[in-house]
Parts: C-alpha cells; sequence; structure tokens
C-alpha cells in the first residue's frame, strides 16, 4: 500500500462558487480532507455544509472568505495522450505495402480508431514513433513525417481524441465554458511536471507579471510506478485492439517515458518496483533495467530529462493540486518471463495511473514560496475521470472565473 499523506496546514475559503479547498502554510497533525467530499451538489447548486462542518471540528482553520479575481486568459496543456494530432506523409519507404508514402493534407494521427486494426497499426506506429539521436541527444519524427496539433487556442481538439468522436469523450461541454477569466495554466497528468521544468527556469518578475495561478490535474510529480512496465512490456491503455508489445516501440521512443521513472525523492531506493526470477530492479537499478530489456537508448534519454525539475524548487506561482484517491494504481510488478510478457500486478493507492505519493509531491513546496499551494483531494477519481468530475468542475470554474 502506498504510504500515508504527509501532514500538512490547511485552511478552507469560501468563495461565491460555494466550493471549498485545503490550502497549505505549514504543518498539521494531520491532512483532514484525504478521505472526505468538501461539497455536494444539491437541486444545480454547490452545498459548502460538509465543508462548514469539517471546519468547525479544526480550530485551525481560518475564517471564510471569497477569493480573489484576476483577469487574463488561461492556457491548457495536456498530458500523454490528451490532445489530438495530425500529420502528412512524404516518407522514403514504408514498413508495409499496404501503408502509404505519401498524402496530399494532413490526417488525423492520434486518435483515428481506425489506423488501429492488425497490419494497419504497424503503418500507424512506423508514423506516430520517435527517433532519438545519440549524438545530438535530441529526438524528432521519422523522416518524411510532419506532424502538427489541430485547432491551437481552441478546445475541440481535447474534448474527443477521435474527430469522428467514435471514441469516449475525455472532457465535457462544461470544459469549453471554464475558458474565460483569469491568466492561469491548467495541467493535466504529463503536463504539470513539463510545466514545472519551464517555470522554475523563467524569472519571478516574468512569474508575478503572466501568471496568475497553476492549476495542475493528476499530476505525477515523482514519476509514476507503472513507466516501468510501459518500458518493459509495453502497456496499451486500455484500448483493446492494440497488443502491449505491438506498442511497446512508440512508447519507449518518446522520451517523456523514461522522464517520468519515479524518482528519489518521492519514492525509498529501496523499493523494488519489478521482481523477475533472476533479478530485482529499484530507482537505483535503472541503467541495468534498461539493458536487461534491450534498451539502452533510455538510459540515456532518462538522464537527459531527470535534472529537468528541482524537487526542491518550487514553481513561484500560485499553485492548485487536484488528484484522485481510492482508485487502485499500479505499485510494483512480478514477470514470470521478464520482459516479453505481461506482469502481475501489486496494487497501491493514487487515481489507477498516478500513485497518490507522486501526486502529494505538492505539499513539499508549502512553506517553500510566498504563494499559496492548495491541494484538493477527490476520491474514488479515476485518472481521466477527473477531467469530467464534478469537483473538478466546480473547482476549475472558481479558480478561473472568480467570485
Amino acid at each position: 500500500m502506498s504510504p500515508s499523506p504527509t501532514p500538512l496546514l490547511a485552511s478552507v475559503h469560501e468563495s461565491r462558487m460555494n466550493e471549498s479547498e485545503i490550502r497549505c502554510a505549514g504543518r498539521i497533525s494531520e491532512a483532514p480532507t484525504a478521505n472526505r467530499t468538501l461539497g455536494t451538489w444539491e437541486k444545480g447548486t454547490w452545498s459548502i455544509e460538509p465543508a462548514r462542518k469539517l471546519a468547525e471540528s479544526y480550530p485551525h482553520f481560518s475564517p471564510w472568505k471569497p477569493a480573489t479575481k484576476a483577469a487574463g486568459a488561461p492556457a491548457a496543456v495536456p498530458g500523454d495522450l490528451g490532445n489530438q494530432l495530425e500529420a502528412k506523409l512524404d516518407k522514403p519507404t514504408v514498413v508495409h505495402y499496404l501503408c502509404s508514402k505519401r498524402t496530399d493534407s494532413y490526417f488525423t494521427l492520434w486518435l483515428n480508431l481506425e489506423l488501429l486494426l492488425p497490419v494497419i497499426i504497424d503503418c500507424w506506429i512506423d508514423n506516430i514513433r520517435l527517433v532519438y539521436n545519440r549524438t545530438s541527444r535530441t529526438t524528432q519524427f521519422p523522416d518524411g513525417v510532419d506532424v502538427r496539433v489541430p485547432g491551437f487556442g481552441k478546445t475541440f481538439s481535447l474534448e474527443f481524441l477521435d474527430p469522428s468522436k467514435s471514441s469516449v469523450p475525455i472532457s465535457t461541454p462544461w470544459w469549453r465554458a471554464l475558458w474565460a477569466g483569469a491568466t492561469h495554466e491548467v495541467r493535466t497528468s504529463g503536463g504539470p511536471p513539463m510545466t514545472g521544468a519551464e517555470l522554475q527556469q523563467q524569472p519571478q518578475a516574468w512569474k508575478d507579471k503572466y501568471i496568475h495561478a497553476f492549476v495542475a490535474l493528476g499530476p505525477p510529480w515523482g514519476g509514476v510506478a507503472k513507466t516501468l512496465r510501459v518500458l518493459a512490456s509495453g502497456d496499451n491503455n486500455r484500448i483493446p485492439v492494440i497488443g502491449p508489445l505491438k506498442i511497446r516501440e512508440q512508447q519507449r521512443s518518446a522520451v517523456s517515458t523514461s522522464w517520468l521513472l519515479p524518482y528519489n525523492y518521492t519514492w525509498s531506493p529501496k523499493k523494488v518496483f519489478v521482481h523477475t526470477p533472476t533479478a530485482n530492479y529499484t530507482l537505483q537499478d535503472y541503467r541495468r533495467f534498461f539493458q536487461d530489456i534491450g534498451f539502452e537508448d533510455g538510459w540515456l534519454m532518462r538522464q537527459d530529462t531527470e535534472g529537468l525539475v528541482e524537487a526542491m524548487v518550487p514553481p513561484g506561482v500560485r499553485l492548485h493540486c487536484l488528484y484522485g484517491t481510492g482508485v487502485p494504481t499500479p505499485d510494483s510488478f512480478y514477470y514470470e518471463s521478464f520482459p516479453d510478457r505481461d506482469p502481475k500486478i501489486c496494487f497501491g493507492d493514487g487515481d489507477g495511473t498516478v500513485n497518490l505519493q507522486s501526486a502529494l509531491q505538492c505539499q513539499a513546496w508549502c512553506g517553500r514560496q510566498e504563494q499559496e499551494v492548495s491541494l484538493q483531494a477527490l476520491p474514488g477519481t479515476e485518472h481521466i475521470a477527473m477531467l469530467a468530475n464534478a469537483t473538478t468542475l466546480a473547482y476549475l470554474k472558481r479558480v478561473l472565473l472568480g467570485p
């Protein structure tokens, strides 16, 4: 099981949206909202009665007061698999005679379910994979593949990964309604650590001028355990027509995969993430792990990226961390045949993808920056489902639109 959350000092504030949150500024003996909901929807209105009772039971909570409102434009940065991609081809070679070598216009690369059919999926993997250059330590798309993100500045490419809307939506019409109000960065999944790296490199004066708040949804600050399975034997992200080993090449080729391996500032260096009949692997064994799975470029990718985010350097902006709890989340893996067979999985706490201790890295910045750090638990909420979670949407609406 995952360890209990680190204690933090919290204060509850009420806005005119009648919503509550945890804001940390120091330390106390417990985090009271770790396992409860602070409000409920009643006849279309957000009720704060549970939060009021909670506040009354903790005398160290500060008085209720409205949040302030700011003006500007929001920016959203989705995580892995979080938005549509289009490609145009003019390739020197193809992997199969059924694959298109050249296209006159851009077509949907991610996600078009028809491209995931047997045989055709080989064409798709060859187009969406990345190529790592060991000399320059850079990554690019294959020769003759031009990739772009459609609808920059709009939301349609976030709402449905599949433009035909044949796939399950990853957000709701509410998502569109939220894009007005303050200057914020709303990041999901792999977006938060990337944003953290960006903010740590910016001068404080720039952040004070341009960033009102940073909202992180399901943030894997300390990496995620399931990354070791992705690299070893692949992960089809619950898309049944894709075999894990088939998609493994593409997943390994993304530098961000190796970047999201667990970090020693969140996990014990002695924790065994992967058990096999002949060897065990902790976060101190990554080089040997990459050698044993036959992917030594991964070790170079890890070295290239692991220093991008300094664990104890706070982002220097007002920070909101929303994270799921109570969902079985991969914590470690046992392989009877390594690495080309699916492992048995040991589960811990989290949102099904991001382990709880990784998301709670936000707490490390309490008291290390002048700006407020707020944490909001979403009990029973799965990683992708939090985008349509009522608490998430109410929280975002309050932050973006103000009272």
